[in-house]
């Protein structure tokens, strides 16, 4: 089963309406690394085979954390006027994609849609 490491900023209805949809997610704070940096964030979710689910829009700026092997990372583009809509996105794209596809993929999650862009491994 995915597991799921919650950034800081995603909200605490966002984190039980998962929870009641049956995802195994972990908070930042659960773990002590509340006010934790980015990379500190990116690094225990690594250590914890984890999809990193967040609201930090630096997750989903390529140039930070795209090009460093991941288990995934979900960027949750929401406020708490949209935040039913992009539940229902996010719910969506979670029963679609399977775990695999995680992998070094990076997913934003809209009140509209979902999108994701992998990172293609090179030979050098």
């Amino acid at each position: 089963m995915i597991k799921f490491l919650a950034d800081e900023c995603v909200f605490g209805f966002t984190i039980k309406f998962l929870r009641d949809e049956g995802w195994d997610i972990t908070t930042v704070q659960e773990i002590g690394l509340q006010g934790a940096k980015d990379i500190e964030v990116f690094n225990k979710a690594q250590e914890l085979r984890a999809v990193i689910i967040t609201r930090d829009l630096d997750f989903g700026d390529i140039r930070n954390f795209f090009s460093l092997i991941h288990h995934g990372i979900i960027v949750l583009r929401m406020s708490y006027k949209t935040a039913e809509e992009v539940h229902m996105v996010l719910n969506t794209m979670l029963k679609q994609v399977s775990e695999d596809e995680f992998e070094n993929t990076l997913f934003i999650v809209d009140p509209n849609k979902w999108r994701k862009r992998k990172i293609i491994q090179r030979n050098t």
